[in-house]
This record gives C-alpha cells, structure tokens and sequence, in this order.
C-alpha cells in the first residue's frame, strides 16, 4: 500500500472503541507570506472533534519532545451549517469578518500545526514519516462521543432568560433609533428641490424614503427613456437619410443615362431627316 500521495504523507489512525481507520494527510506548510510556515504542518482529513488538547495528546505518544506553539483549524470544520467553499468563486458568501484570516481560508476537516521551533518540527515530522511509510496503526486520542455530550452542545446554543432578555432589550432600542432616524430622514427629503428649482411635495402615502424619491426616480427614468428614444430616433432617420440620398443618386444617374440616350435618338433622326418635333 502506498505511504504517499500527490505530495502528501498518509498516517493511518485507529479511533478508540472502534474497528475503524481513518487516513489523514500530511505534508510541510508552504507559504512565502508566513517566516513561521518553515516549521508548520498542513493536516487534512482530521476525525473529529480535534482540538489542541488532543492534538498534544497524540503527538506526546508519536513524538515525545515536540513542542506545539499553535493549532489553526479550518473554520467550518466544525460549523452547524452545510457550509463549503465554493473556488469557482472570486468571494465567498461566508461571514468571516471576525475569523482569523487563515482559518477562513482553509478547506473543511484541514488544519496548520505550528511547532515552537525548527527542531521541534522536524521531530515531529520524521516521527510521522516513519509511522506513513511503516503502514503502522497509531491510536488518535478521541473524545468519547456520547448522547450526553450532544445534549450539552445543544443547551449551550440555547439563550437563557436573562440573555435573552436583554438581546431583545437591545434590538427594541435599535429597532426605535432606526426608526426615528428613518422619519427624520424623511422630513429632511420632504423639503428637496429639484434642478429646475421645484420644492418635492410628499404626499400622506409615502412613508418612506424610497416612497419619497420614488416620483423624482421615475420622473428620470421617463426623461432619460425619451432622451434615448429620440438619440435611437435620430440614428435612424440619418440611416434613412444616406438610403435616400443613395436612392435619390441612382435615380438622378438613370435619368441621365435616359436623357442621354434620347439625345443620340434625336441625333439620329435628324440626320435621316425624320425630326418632326412638332
């Protein structure tokens, strides 16, 4: 069985209480914009529920004397949503204002492992080496997954009394204040006057500023459609205008070619004397 592909190292993992192996990948962390990545590992396909703590975990048992100075995990890996990058994109529709830059940029179940030091790293390294290219079975050191642990992580996504309280508090109080803001907004539009120096007048239906704006819009839009009807009408009138003067031109040549030909007939008939133009 192969130990390495396309560039990655493949270490088999054993997960506790099961008969199941899973394969992560491994390799060094290059990047030109990080002095740290000379000592960083790209892991991929990680199980699940792997933090710091079971990352040291492992590597205390793989390659004792390794120091990890930090572990930056893929932020969706352990999202709620079915959220996946989508590459075939410039952006990405994901909110990730307040991630850290790196993690927003890795793929799903990838992470970054940075060692304190060069000679931390390259223990570490070598001791996975070996490992992926013995085939050996090391165990990862997984969380035990029960129902009681799901039943925790859904009471922490529930608020209590108290926080909910106050965020509804909260978003009263902004809810007010955009309001406000709002119907000063529109008695400052109320009072707008247009390029020919007409004041606007709002009428009791519009509530809004888009209501408000809404007549001057479309008052726009109808100028600005007539302008273009009348630059289209133009530039088919001076498309029709060259068709006549082309017209009027071949019809000017045809006249004189027929003048001309009446002039060689009369030339003719005079000379055998049958001109009788009366």
């Amino acid at each position: 069985m192969r130990s390495e592909i396309k560039g990655f190292h493949i270490l088999p993992v054993k997960l506790p209480n099961t008969n199941s192996i899973q394969y992560l990948y491994f390799k060094k962390h290059d990047s030109k914009h990080n002095s740290s990545d000379s000592r960083s590992l790209f892991i991929y396909n990680l199980p699940i529920l792997s933090d710091l703590q079971t990352i040291k975990k492992y590597f205390q048992t793989v390659a004792l004397g390794s120091t990890i100075e930090s572990f930056t995990q893929s932020y969706i890996t352990n999202s709620t949503e079915d959220a996946w990058l989508d590459l075939s994109k410039l952006t990405s529709e994901l909110d990730v204002s307040n991630v850290d830059p790196v993690a927003s940029k890795l793929p799903k179940n990838c992470a970054i492992l940075t060692f304190i030091d060069k000679s931390s790293f390259q223990l570490a390294f070598n001791s996975l080496k070996k490992i992926s290219s013995n085939f050996t079975e090391t165990t990862w050191p997984i969380r035990e997954i029960t129902s009681n642990f799901y039943l925790k992580q859904y009471q922490n996504e529930i608020n209590n009394k108290e926080t909910l309280t106050e965020q509804v508090s909260k978003s009263l109080i902004e809810f007010d204040k955009a309001e406000k803001d709002n119907i000063d907004s529109i008695q400052n539009n109320a009072k707008l006057v247009d390029e020919d120096g007409f004041t606007l007048v709002v009428g009791s239906h519009r509530k809004t500023k888009a209501g408000i704006l809404g007549k001057q819009k479309i008052a726009n839009t109808v100028e600005n459609e007539k302008a273009q009807k009348k630059m289209k009408s133009k530039e088919k009138q001076d498309f029709y205008r060259f068709q006549l003067r082309q017209k009027k031109k071949e019809e000017m040549n045809d006249l004189l070619s027929k003048f001309r030909a009446d002039q060689e007939k009369v030339k003719l008939m005079k000379e055998k004397k049958r001109f009788r133009p009366y």
